[in-house]
Parts: structure tokens; C-alpha cells; sequence
């Protein structure tokens, strides 16, 4: 659990959206749980765990041949899915995201943004283990936009602190590890773009969590010399406390 039952929120980047959120500290849904889920509201439709029927892989194949007439080729008609998918996280309505991201996906496979945007839903359904592993493949994937890179960099960050967040401290090891991921994440994201906000912000977070108060004081202090969203209510008092605590 986090520490002191603090609750804090993860700030989704996205490639075409700002303010996705989701809940730090949910558990992670058993994978027989999510077996049982519609294939159609999973990443890839299930695939590769859950074979696609015959039936729907030919209306799969019809969508493909009317969209790709519609904008000219399938990346084109991707990126337009995809785009569509984070219109609709940003109007509430994760289902419809997830059918759009799933056509971006179907569309071209290779769309880092279709896999980012799983790993916002997965996120938000408090998932974050499978959502981290959207989020690297989407990183993975993404070729030469720095602009992306660096925010996408910063949510991986922020998920992989959410997900050491939520394990027991019995799973020190696997917290540490996460932890560790989650610092070298937040340091390349800057180390493109050093003025990136949201990844002062983050990763300040993430050090709160990991009992790093100062680093953690430092990080806030130049999240709000940029301008970053503002910390969730009482973060600032909570973090000054550890530190005078510790003096």
C-alpha cells in the first residue's frame, strides 16, 4: 500500500491527450479474471491467448478494406483510430477508446500509439502490470519523435511506481526493482527534454513512495518551477513532515 495511505494519481501523457488518470495502488485483476473479460474489451482482442473466430476476423477483414479506402492506407487509417481512441478517454468512455485502439492496432500492429493507449485503460482499471507491459512495447515500437518519447518515457515511469506501490512489502525485492525501472524511466525522459513537467512531477511522487523525501522535495520544487499540474492535496505537507522527521 502506499505509504501512509497517501493516494495518489498517476498523469497520463498520452500522444494526443493531456489529464488521463488512474488510481495509484489498485491491485492487479488475476489473469484468470481477465480471461473471462469480452475479447473485445482486451488489448488485441485477447490475441494471442484467445483465438479470433472465423466469423470476425472476416468482418476484420471488410472494416480494413473500407477504412484503408476511406484514408488512403493503413497507417493513415490507424493514426485516425487512434486519435479517435483518445478522444474518447478524454470524454469518460474507456469502452469505446478500447474498441478504437483495437482497430488502430488491427490496422497497423506496429502503432505505438494503439499499445500506448491500452496502457492508459489498462491503468486506469487498476491493471498496471499488464499495462506496463503496453506501455514498453509502445516504447518499443516508437521511432524518431522525441516530443513522444519523452512523455510516453514519463508514464512508463509513473505506472512502474504505481504498480511498486501497490506490492506488499513482503515483495521487497520485486518493489526495488520496480522502483529502480521506474528512476531510470523518469531520468531519460529528462535527460531529452529537461523541462518536461510532468516527469518532475511523477517522478517526484515516485520518490515520496520510495521513503526519498528530500530527492523527492527537489523534484517538487522544479515540477512547480515549470508549471507542472498541481500535487495531489496534502502531498507538499506530507513530504515536508518526512523530511523534518527525519532531521
Amino acid at each position: 500500500m502506499p505509504v501512509d495511505g497517501l493516494v495518489m494519481k498517476i498523469k497520463f501523457s498520452g500522444s494526443r491527450v493531456v489529464g488521463i488518470l488512474a488510481v495509484w495502488a489498485l491491485c492487479v485483476l488475476p489473469v484468470a479474471a481477465a480471461q473471462e473479460l469480452n475479447p473485445e474489451s482486451l488489448p488485441m482482442f485477447g490475441q494471442p491467448a484467445i483465438k479470433r473466430p472465423e466469423d470476425l476476423k472476416k468482418a476484420d477483414d471488410l472494416f480494413i478494406k473500407a477504412v484503408v479506402a476511406k484514408y488512403g492506407d493503413r497507417d493513415a487509417a490507424s493514426g485516425a483510430a487512434v486519435a479517435q481512441g483518445w478522444s474518447a478517454i478524454r470524454s469518460g468512455k474507456p469502452a469505446t477508446a478500447m474498441r478504437y485502439f483495437n482497430e488502430g492496432w488491427l490496422l497497423s500492429p506496429d502503432n505505438p500509439g494503439a499499445f500506448w493507449g491500452f496502457g492508459a485503460i489498462l491503468s486506469e482499471q487498476g491493471r498496471l502490470a499488464e499495462a506496463i507491459e503496453q506501455l514498453e512495447t509502445a516504447q518499443e515500437l516508437l521511432r524518431d519523435d522525441a516530443k513522444q518519447r519523452v512523455q510516453l518515457l514519463a508514464d512508463i515511469g509513473a505506472v512502474r511506481s504505481a504498480y511498486a506501490a501497490s506490492l506488499p512489502r513482503d515483495r521487497e525485492l520485486e518493489r526495488a526493482q520496480q522502483f529502480s525501472a521506474a528512476n531510470q524511466r523518469f531520468a531519460a525522459s529528462l535527460e531529452i527534454d529537461p523541462d518536461h513537467a510532468p516527469a518532475w512531477r511523477e517522478w517526484a511522487i515516485s520518490l515520496y513512495h520510495q521513503e526519498r523525501y528530500s530527492e523527492a522535495l527537489i523534484k517538487a520544487s522544479r515540477a512547480r518551477e515549470l508549471k507542472a499540474e498541481s500535487f495531489p492535496a496534502d502531498f507538499l505537507n506530507k513530504l515536508t513532515s518526512k523530511i523534518a522527521e527525519q532531521k
